[in-house]
């Protein structure tokens, strides 16, 4: 008898993993001659060396379910209309022999169906790991023109529609969707709460360390974003939802943004929040922020915002994030709590005295 897939030492689910990647890559018109371990966050990504000398990126979900029915097609969709319209520089999505994006694939001894979608591989390493101004203001441009292109013309999303969103394991889903919007696509998590993703709310197992701060933190936050919404600062559209130094690859100078698949439904604004909290943490941090704003304007105006929303939207992505980590049940969450729990409470000490 095969040892449960949890059981298992890191090293022993990625080569489950490695196992599900070759069986899925049996859904395309590739001659794969090596599938290698690249890396893992929240999705595991290999590298599969074709015979030709072509080199691709496999990415393959966790287990667990975060993002909305469909956003693979989205996310494929977008990034296909990107790249024609725009020539914005982000690998391509391949497709597989039925035409379709994703591939949910299982194979005995790995949990639940896992969708699986294959890139063209970037070349380069993430801008986490060579930071400086003159990139950073490259990465606000192009998510200037992420948002330009989704502002501006929606008809890629006419491929998105559940009959060319195909899947040979059904995957059921056990959320219903509280933030359904008339406007937005099938596949876009709709950003109007502070807890958008689809993810159990485990704040409450904080509260012997942080009292009651964060959930009326999360009620304060939502009160913003309520405004927000009666009063939107333009028509809500698709936004990349995680432009941060890891989703960014250089190579040679050449910047190219990667992994759409935290793309929401939104204002421009919530997308600049999550840009510039990443870049809180660097030394130079407002040195990147005059630097991604720079790069921004260069295509559009700055969505700017009153200060108390720009604190809500800000808490409101630490406390999202700080859930989704918790759901995910990963050891040594200690740092990763305290690195997004503390700027939430200072937040409320701050503005409400708490």
């Amino acid at each position: 008898m095969r040892r449960p897939f949890d059981t298992l030492s890191r090293r022993g689910q990625i080569g489950r993993l490695r196992t599900l990647a070759r069986e899925a890559l049996r859904r395309y018109d590739v001659e794969v001659d090596r599938v290698s371990f690249a890396a893992q966050a929240f999705n595991t990504v290999f590298r599969v060396d074709a015979s030709k000398g072509t080199s691709y990126a496999l990415r393959v979900s966790p287990a667990i379910r975060i993002h909305a029915d469909g956003c693979e097609a989205l996310e494929a969709a977008w990034v296909t209309a990107l790249r024609r319209d725009a020539g914005f520089p982000t690998p391509a999505v391949v497709p597989s022999r039925d035409a379709s994006a994703d591939g949910w694939t299982q194979v005995d001894g790995v949990p639940e169906p896992r969708s699986c979608l294959l890139f063209e591989w970037v070349a380069g390493r993430p801008l986490r790991e060579q930071m400086s101004a003159d990139l950073v203001r490259e990465v606000g441009r192009l998510t200037a023109v992420v948002h330009d292109h989704a502002s501006a013309d929606a008809s890629f999303l006419s491929s998105t529609s559940p009959a060319n969103a195909s899947a040979d394991v059904s995957v059921p889903s056990s959320h219903s969707p509280e933030n359904a919007s008339a406007d937005a696509p099938s596949g876009a998590l709709v950003a109007d709460r502070v807890l958008y993703f689809r993810a159990p709310n485990r704040l409450d197992e904080l509260r012997p360390t942080y009292g009651s701060v964060l959930a009326e933190a999360v009620d304060r936050a939502q009160r913003a974003l309520d405004a927000l919404w009666r009063n939107p600062p333009h028509a809500p559209h698709l936004l990349h939802g995680d432009i941060q130094p890891g989703n960014v690859m250089v190579s040679r100078g050449h910047v190219a943004l990667i992994d759409f698949q935290d793309l929401i439904w939104g204002f421009e604004i919530q997308d600049v929040v999550i840009a510039l909290q990443a870049l809180d943490h660097f030394d130079a941090a407002e040195a990147f922020f005059e630097a991604f704003r720079a790069g921004y304007e260069e295509v559009r105006p700055w969505p700017d915002a009153e200060p108390e929303i720009i604190g809500a939207l800000n808490a409101a992505r630490h406390l999202n994030v700080l859930n989704f980590g918790m759901s995910m049940g990963k050891p040594g969450l200690e740092p990763f709590i305290a690195r997004h729990a503390e700027p939430v409470a200072e937040w409320m000490a701050r503005t409400t005295g708490r």
